[in-house]
């Protein structure tokens, strides 16, 4: 019996993205450790740099080791798959403007039960709680970190 295998090949424009945006990273790491390498300037731009960049290495290794099937490859995207980052980045672009109107609170609450919705959660406790407790954490260790007043609304 011979087995056959899927043909794989390197998805070499997700890496050349994923290496731009890498280096994109390290621009704005040396930029801000220019600036001034206080502390207080790189206690939310270090941290998230070091994410940014262990995450991209993650992701290389996962598009360099798996690769992408070929037939995976020719196949055609549903409309939603074609539109869901269109509608991600519309909300994510409401949810910036709207700031000064709903608060960090409620507005970061907000985007993320809609956004939950977009992608399709359905669970009614889910939606109710998560998004919730995301917004309330993130305000707190926003207010914990920044030096300066965050508009919100109930916290």
């Amino acid at each position: 019996m011979i087995v056959q295998s899927a043909k794989r090949r390197i998805d070499w424009g997700h890496l050349a993205l994923l290496v731009v945006l890498a280096g994109i990273v390290v621009w704005y790491l040396h930029d801000a450790w220019s600036a001034s390498a206080r502390v207080r300037n790189l206690i939310l731009v270090l941290p998230a740099s070091i994410l940014s960049l262990v995450l991209a290495a993650a992701i290389a290794i996962g598009v360099l080791v798996r690769g992408v099937d070929e037939a995976e490859a020719t196949e055609d995207s549903t409309t939603r798959e074609k539109l869901y980052p269109l509608i991600l980045m519309a909300i994510f672009g409401l949810y910036i403007l709207t700031l000064p109107v709903t608060g960090f609170d409620v507005g970061s609450a907000l985007f993320v039960l809609i956004a939950l919705m977009v992608d399709g959660e359905r669970r009614p406790l889910f939606l109710a709680i998560y998004p919730v407790a995301f917004a309330a954490v993130c305000t707190m260790l926003f207010r914990w970190l920044l030096p300066y007043p965050m508009t919100t609304l109930i916290l």
